[in-house]
């Protein structure tokens, strides 16, 4: 069965909601710290993708106020503030962390496994993808906003990867950097070279 790509659902919330916050009491203290990395190096380490953040950003991300869901015309609404973050702290809190390039340095060079939903960026002359964004919900960079450059993964070495296939996630395995690219549709913090990619699929 597939596992819901539960991070991907909150990105998606953020992307697509009115960015109109509410104050709320939740603390650093709440915050559930980063992962720590197995010391060996050689080890495949499965990541989620709250595990490429690092604990400052996590503990933004953990600490942003709720979102109203009230329409543009409510009072102090984003949509009526032209979205000047100096207006409103709440807005600034959520669009640090949407904009966030901030990387764990301590995953430089690491063999990871992560699972994502393909933007495609190149393809070989048999029209298979080459090169794409990883990204955490279906949709991003396209049809919705793209997720911050931190939760975006720049993949290269892709091969036999069927275009028809970016609908379904996938697993992918190899070795992560934080070298960031820079793309019309959307920049990513971190880019991986491919191992091996497959299904992705929960039991």
């Amino acid at each position: 069965m597939f596992k819901p790509l539960l991070v991907g659902s909150w990105l998606v919330l953020v992307a697509s909601a009115p960015l109109l916050a509410a104050e709320t009491d939740k603390t650093a203290a709440q915050t559930a710290p980063t992962r720590v990395l197995p010391a060996d190096k050689t080890k495949v380490i499965e990541l989620e993708w709250t595990d490429l953040l690092p604990e400052a950003d996590l503990q933004k991300m953990e600490a942003l106020p709720e979102i109203s869901h009230d329409g543009g015309e409510s009072p102090g609404a984003a949509i009526n503030q032209n979205f000047n973050t100096a207006n409103d702290p709440a807005l600034k809190a959520w669009t640090d962390v949407m904009s966030s390039a901030n990387v764990r340095g301590e995953l430089n060079g690491r063999k990871v496994k992560i699972p994502g939903f393909v933007v495609p960026i190149e393809y070989d002359a048999d029209q298979n993808i080459t090169a794409f964004f990883l990204v955490p919900y279906f949709g991003a960079c396209i049809h919705v906003p793209p997720p911050p450059p931190n939760q975006i993964v720049y993949v290269s070495g892709a091969k036999d990867l069927k275009a028809d296939l970016i609908y379904n996630p996938f697993w992918i395995e190899g070795t992560l950097t934080t070298d960031n690219m820079s793309h019309d549709l959307a920049n990513s913090a971190y880019s991986l070279k491919v191992d091996k990619i497959s299904e992705y699929i929960y039991e």
